[in-house]
């Protein structure tokens, strides 16, 4: 282990919700996202997470009180808000800081178990084409405006433009 991996250990001991590499990233999340309406599923896809991961990730940030969820009997969405004060805030603010970094985020992601180790061993589901080979996440990327999601129809032939 590297004096980055030793100082990743030493935070991740910190703030023992923070477990699984789901954890991280949805910390991460709501770190700069710090009040969120949406739903799991939407988390999960946004994230590139199975829904059960982030169940369990929402769940213990939950519980430790660096998250606060409210809902709403007739909507799905719930409004989920980062409770930074709960956690003591200079063991996360150092967290956040290291974690922002490149270096630090790696040795965070290599102090924490791989998913295959974090789920018991399962592999993550075949055709899930958010995961890569060896548990590796999507970058998000936000889309230009005005950029078509779908390719636009062809014209049929003969048709004036």
């Amino acid at each position: 282990m590297n004096a980055a991996e030793n100082h990743a250990r030493t935070l991740l001991d910190r703030i023992p919700a923070l477990r699984r590499r789901c954890d991280l990233d949805l910390l991460m999340f709501f770190v700069k996202h710090p009040r969120t309406l949406m739903t799991s599923e939407q988390l999960a896809r946004l994230l590139g997470y199975q829904l059960n991961e982030i169940a369990q990730s929402l769940e213990a940030l939950l519980a430790s009180g660096l998250l606060t969820r409210t809902q709403n009997p007739t909507r799905a969405t719930r409004l989920y808000v980062f409770a930074a004060d709960q956690a003591g805030e200079a063991s996360l603010r150092d967290f956040v800081e290291f974690a922002s970094t490149r270096q630090g985020r790696l040795a965070l992601l290599r102090t924490l178990p791989r998913p295959a180790e974090s789920t018991g061993g399962l592999p993550a589901q075949p055709g899930n084409s958010l995961t890569a080979p060896g548990g590796a996440r999507p970058f998000l990327v936000r889309r230009q405006p005005n950029t078509p999601t779908e390719p636009l129809p062809e014209k049929p032939e003969g048709e004036k433009p």
